[in-house]
């Protein structure tokens, strides 16, 4: 922040006004009203004063950062973590986030420069040098009522990716969509936004709400999951079993969990990556119920059952994931989360050799994130929990078996058997798996049997 009051000072000395604007003075709005809330990045719009000789000023600020100038040419200009803008005009002339012609204009007032801005709440400026709040579209008020309000509803949607803000914000924040606002935000066709815009909203709605439930409510009333993610939209009115699920239908069961995984990703300390494979496969475990869902008698009486459901649910949530661009790492530690989140109630009885095979196929993800998916979707259930004893022996076992934070290691590799002088081939493969399969089931338990075993599976390399 020093350095953003010297820039400040620096800029006034030319007759420029240097403002923070957007999620810091925002935020700061929050603190002041006993709020607590983080904030990481510090944008500035500086006023009156064009890029170039902005950029002349950065240049006695490069020991602290050396400034970037690639964006000068559209208003834009970086030092170190610090963004600083332009006021400028953005006029529509194609589809996308990219469609705009854009005219820096430093002689714009700030109630003109701001109104480009999605919502009054991120219209909001901060002069550093004074501790000024700057508000000419009334967010301040907004913030105090807890709206999500469109600055202009004229060109808020120029950019289709604010629909998916809106819920981001309101999961956030726990806020409402004004209705002038909501309105424009459910006709507005979401079909043309990229893959990594998306996710970036997804990752922020799951990873900074404390209840990302009310997000995903407002993203269901827009109709960002009947345009974009129909594999979600298919939970909402589907109904279960009363006396498995007293909570109501899928999609009321799914909202529940994730506000459930949200406790435990806190509980945890987990953050970034470890925390979103956790709250997405627990948004995604039930994708398969819409696929099997059905009446059956059991044990005499006709209920609704989804027998298979987990393993159905795994190709909805790959099509789901493909709109996200969350990452190959992250998705392939979902996948195996939702496929095995009903182990509890298929096994009989945990054993050591049970507990190792299931840490071989969650691998790449661990025994310590199944536990944590299925206690979201034992306690996602209007209050009845099952299964919470045997969940927590499943962990007990599991890090006595030292499976629980890492998958099951193997138990012999290539090179060991290269040490051994057998000839590399394509029998590596079969030997190697027929050790592992023999330790995960208990009949070998070290390193040492599992080579004696693979001595007496080839002949050694011919002199």
């Amino acid at each position: 922040m020093a350095v953003v009051k010297e820039l400040a000072a620096k800029v006034k000395e030319q007759g420029g006004r240097a403002l923070i604007i957007g999620g810091y003075a925002r935020d700061e709005v929050m603190r002041r009203a006993g709020q607590t809330v983080e904030s990481k990045d510090i944008d500035l719009e500086v006023y009156n004063l064009d890029p170039d000789k902005t950029a002349t000023i950065l240049e006695e600020f490069k020991d602290f950062a050396p400034p970037n100038l690639v964006g000068k040419s559209f208003g834009v200009i970086k030092l170190g973590p610090i963004d600083i803008s332009f006021p400028r005009r953005e006029s529509k002339i194609g589809s996308g986030h990219k469609g705009f012609e854009i005219t820096v204009d430093p002689t714009l007032s700030v109630a003109e420069a701001t109104r480009r801005r999605d919502l009054t709440i991120n219209s909001i400026a901060l002069d550093p040098l004074t501790n000024e709040i700057v508000d000419p579209h009334g967010g301040v008020e907004d913030l105090k009522n807890k709206f999500l309000r469109a600055v202009d509803p004229a060109t808020f949607g120029e950019d289709p990716l604010r629909v998916l803000r809106l819920a981001q914000f309101a999961g956030r924040f726990g806020f409402s969509v004004e209705e002038k606002t909501k309105e424009i935000a459910k006709g507005l066709p979401l079909s043309e936004l990229p893959a990594a815009r998306i996710g970036e909203e997804w990752r922020k709605l799951l990873l900074k709400s404390e209840k990302p439930s009310v997000g995903l409510e407002v993203a269901r009333d827009l109709g960002v999951l009947e345009k974009l993610h129909p594999e979600l939209e298919a939970l909402v009115g589907l109904e279960q079993e009363p006396s498995w699920h007293p909570e109501g239908d899928v999609w009321t069961h799914t909202l529940q969990t994730v506000d459930v995984a949200a406790e435990i990703v806190r509980r945890e300390n987990l953050e970034g990556d470890d925390a979103l494979v956790v709250l997405t496969a627990t948004l995604l475990h039930d994708l398969g119920k819409p696929l099997t869902t059905e009446v059956r008698g059991v044990r005499g009486k006709q209920r609704l059952t989804s027998y298979g459901h987990a393993e159905a649910g795994v190709e909805p949530a790959r099509r789901f994931l493909a709109k996200m661009e969350f990452g190959d790492g992250v998705n392939r530690q979902i996948y195996p989360l939702i496929r095995a989140h009903l182990y509890l109630t298929s096994a009989e009885e945990l054993t050591d050799s049970g507990v190792r095979k299931l840490s071989a196929r969650l691998k790449p993800a661990t025994i310590e994130q199944l536990a944590w998916v299925v206690e979201a979707d034992q306690r996602g259930r209007g209050g009845l929990a099952r299964d919470l004893d045997r969940l927590m022996e499943l962990t007990r076992m599991a890090r006595v078996l030292d499976v629980a934070e890492k998958p099951v290691e193997s138990i012999i590799r290539g090179r060991d058997l290269i040490a051994l002088g057998l000839e590399p081939g394509r029998a590596f493969g079969e030997i190697i798996r027929g050790c592992q399969e023999a330790y995960l089931s208990g009949e070998i338990k070290t390193k040492e049997e599992a080579i004696e075993m693979a001595k007496k599976t080839v002949p050694k390399k011919k002199v």
